[in-house]
């Protein structure tokens, strides 16, 4: 069988890949420090790539540099405002820092775009939790399993927290 360079085909390796697509593979291999030079890579060839961004951002967050990721994520979304991810990376980069506001704000931005993702309602309602809003909390739980269900997370976190609001009404009794 003839090998790739005799029959005239280009061999792929990372120089002649995307360089988001290699920065992509990497991350999600593990080799955040390639992800990064990847995705500068990909942002110095072209600077309006939301994809790009991203990518760095999630890698600044495994280097637990917050706001760096934050200042990714901003970038990405100055390119395009409708990009749910980056409002959702966003959101997660906040939390991190327990900016549990301004995480809240991001992924209701992310549910202005796509109203039935489970997975951010359920963000929304988790960080609630976190702030103590256990009646808001479950509403978003709630929405949650309207789209979604099977969703255990969220039914247990609706228990749950259905008990700790009966715990707070009776201390206050």
């Amino acid at each position: 069988m003839p090998r790739t360079e005799d029959i005239g085909e280009p061999r792929l390796d990372s120089g002649d890949r995307d360089p988001v697509a290699v920065a992509r593979s990497a991350f999600l291999s593990g080799d955040v420090e390639r992800a990064k030079r990847m995705a500068d890579k990909a942002i110095s060839t072209d600077p309006l790539r939301p994809d790009a961004w991203i990518i760095k951002g999630r890698a600044l967050v495994c280097r637990l540099d917050h706001v760096g990721a934050k200042e990714c994520y901003k970038q990405a979304l100055e390119i395009d405002e409708g990009n749910v991810e980056a409002w959702r990376r966003m959101a997660f980069a906040h939390r991190l820092n327990s900016e549990f506001v301004d995480a809240i704000g991001c992924w209701k931005k992310a549910l202005e775009l796509d109203p039935n993702d489970p997975r951010t309602l359920n963000d929304i309602a988790s960080a609630l939790d976190e702030m103590g809003e256990f009646e808001q909390a479950n509403e978003y739980y709630e929405r949650t399993l309207e789209v979604n269900p099977d969703d255990p997370f969220a039914r247990e976190n609706i228990r749950l927290n259905r008990r700790i609001l009966d715990r707070l009404a009776k201390r206050k009794e």
